[in-house]
């Protein structure tokens, strides 16, 4: 889903590490180990329920702009522990990496390192993480067409080229079988037709989370019909949105990068 062109031929081979993109400002202890006395959940996450916490935790300044890009990582950290559970149960009981397809992907590429962040807050977790970033064929430089790139930890970024169903089949053509969590980043799952093969992904294989962000609320609850009741249900405000309204020119809505969830196929630990 979504237009190319704000991501088109984004060269993800070459990019800035962390610390270089927030060389120019107070990083606190982003991307350093979490401490032992930070307390967890029983996955080993700790336990943030917004940039407060997440700023307390990382030693920022209030004055930081990091929330400005880090809201990417955050919305798939927060994502993954409020809604993931069984996944997450699954992975830890299985001493299987948690396998996750990032889709419609198009300013993600531009930051393909903040990511090394949700490892991080990974870092006391049994769970190895391997996201699989899903990007439009013409999105992409050729030599960017298939990109793996290993982290600390056990934990793998990879870049694969294709649209589900069109050219791309999820189960086989990414390298590491079924996803266990298919997630959308700003979807607006009614604006374009590619995003139909991946609702009906969902539909067929119900044992598959999907979670998706939407700028504003009207828009997410039109697209969370698609998942039927339950869905329309789960939608709520992110915490972990990006922190800057965006200007409105057709409703009078607050819309916010990353600003509402909901939630595709959630099930409940027994």
């Amino acid at each position: 889903g979504g237009l190319s062109g704000s991501a088109k031929n984004v060269d993800c081979s070459v990019r800035l590490t962390m610390a270089e993109g927030f060389a120019n400002c107070d990083r606190g202890g982003i991307g350093e180990p979490l401490s032992s006395t930070v307390e967890v959940d029983e996955y080993g996450l700790p336990k943030i329920k917004d940039w407060g916490e997440y700023y307390r935790l990382r030693t920022l300044p209030p004055t930081s702009p990091v929330a400005l890009l880090l809201h990417f990582p955050l919305t798939l950290f927060y994502g993954l522990q409020k809604f993931a559970k069984v996944q997450l149960e699954v992975s830890r009981m299985l001493k299987k990496s948690l396998t996750v397809h990032i889709v419609g992907v198009e300013k993600e590429l531009n930051f393909l390192d903040m990511f090394e962040e949700l490892f991080s807050l990974f870092g006391q977790s049994e769970t190895k993480l391997t996201l699989v970033f899903v990007v439009r064929k013409d999105m992409l430089p050729k030599k960017c067409s298939s990109l793996n790139i290993d982290k600390a930890n056990g934990n793998t970024i990879k870049v694969v080229a294709g649209s589900y169903n069109d050219d791309l089949s999820p189960d086989f053509d990414c390298g590491t079988g079924k996803p266990d969590v298919v997630f959308g980043m700003n979807a607006g799952l009614y604006a374009y037709d590619s995003w139909r093969f991946v609702v009906e992904y969902l539909r067929e294989n119900e044992g598959c989370l999907g979670v998706f962000t939407d700028y504003n609320e009207w828009s997410g609850l039109n697209c969370a019909s698609l998942g039927g009741e339950d869905c329309r249900n789960s939608l709520q405000v992110n915490p972990f949105r990006q922190p800057l309204a965006l200007p409105v020119f057709s409703m009078n809505l607050p819309q916010f990068a990353n600003g509402f969830f909901y939630v595709f196929n959630e099930q409940e630990l027994e």
